[in-house]
């Protein structure tokens, strides 16, 4: 192993190897240390949310930004003193033997360990409309619990029920949340007919309406607004829409390691410790569920840290 050691004096065997380093990764890497076992975390600095949306949901950081709240929970594993921070991302994961695991980082430096958690995340996947990007959460809002309350009071809104929302249970759901925040709510189908008379059949809340128009563009609108351009050339402008895109897991390390991949897509876990098929390895946070909150992401890490020290050996430290 050339990897430096937690004393920075010679190599050594961490007791798990953390790849992912914000809120599933910190979260179990905490309870770890509360067991006196050591780790790992390499960290590519590139979380999904790269947008920096206010924290929402998480008690005592409200409103905070996402990083000042991964920076405190790095600050309390390196006063544990038994966290190494490697600012990299990984390139390989192979399982040695029964009881270690290497990693090679982007760099070319080998890490040994133990054990193994995965806590990579995902990548959002954007629908192919233009301009979707770059309104994604200026405008254009995933989860009406993170983002309804500071959008109070409008008086239009929409909701594009396509790629992962071209489902009538799922896009009436999302359109009711939204809907709590606006006077109207228009569900637009973008052309599929089928789903617009089917979501059409069941709805019947005051205000709520369908939109079958093919989607040409988004545009910025006046102030915050989103200016819905249709194919037919005429447009629709909303105070703001709700979307929640699909996201993709980068298969490269649990092929790797030879892991199940679930129907969603996601790593295959064993609730609650979310221990995978593969033995010794174990995956949290996004990476691993369909419910990818920070404050799930926690709640999988501190649980997968509690299945990881309980299969590992009591640490031999010199008091």
């Amino acid at each position: 192993m050339s990897g430096t050691s937690l004393n920075g004096t010679q190599p050594t065997v961490a007791d798990v190897l953390i790849v992912g380093g914000s809120h599933a990764g910190l979260s179990a890497a905490l309870t770890l240390y509360r067991a006196l076992h050591t780790t790992v975390i390499f960290d590519s600095k590139k979380p999904r949310n790269s947008y920096s949306t206010p924290v929402r949901l998480t008690s005592t950081w409200e409103n905070e930004q996402p990083e000042k709240m991964r920076e405190a929970s790095r600050k309390e594993l390196a006063d544990a003193g038994l966290t190494t921070f490697v600012d990299a991302g990984v390139e390989k994961i192979e399982k040695k033997n029964d009881d270690v695991f290497e990693v090679t980082d982007e760099k070319g430096t080998k890490w040994l360990g133990k054990k193994v958690l995965l806590a990579t995340g995902t990548s959002d996947v954007f629908p192919d409309i233009p301009g979707y990007a770059d309104l994604y959460a200026r405008g254009i809002y995933p989860c009406m619990f993170q983002f309804g309350f500071e959008l109070r009071g409008c008086h239009s809104a929409g909701l594009l029920a396509i790629d992962g929302l071209a489902n009538t249970l799922h896009a009436t759901i999302l359109a009711h949340d939204g809907h709590k925040f606006s006077d109207t709510m228009t569900i637009y189908t973008n052309g599929n007919t089928a789903l617009s008379e089917e979501i059409s059949a069941g709805l019947k809340t005051p205000g709520m309406s369908v939109d079958n128009r093919e989607i040409a563009r988004l545009t910025r609108g006046e102030g915050s607004s989103i200016t819905i351009e249709f194919k037919d050339g005429s447009q629709k402008t909303e105070d703001f829409i709700v979307h929640r895109p699909l996201t993709k897991l980068d298969r490269k390390f649990a092929d790797q390691l030879g892991l199940n991949i679930s129907k969603m897509g996601d790593i295959e876990v064993m609730p609650p410790f979310c221990k995978t098929n593969v033995a010794g390895v174990y995956a949290a946070g996004d990476c691993a569920t369909p419910m990818k909150t920070i404050s799930n992401a926690m709640t999988m890490g501190a649980y997968a840290g509690c299945g990881l020290a309980r299969e590992l050996p009591k640490a031999q430290r010199s008091q």
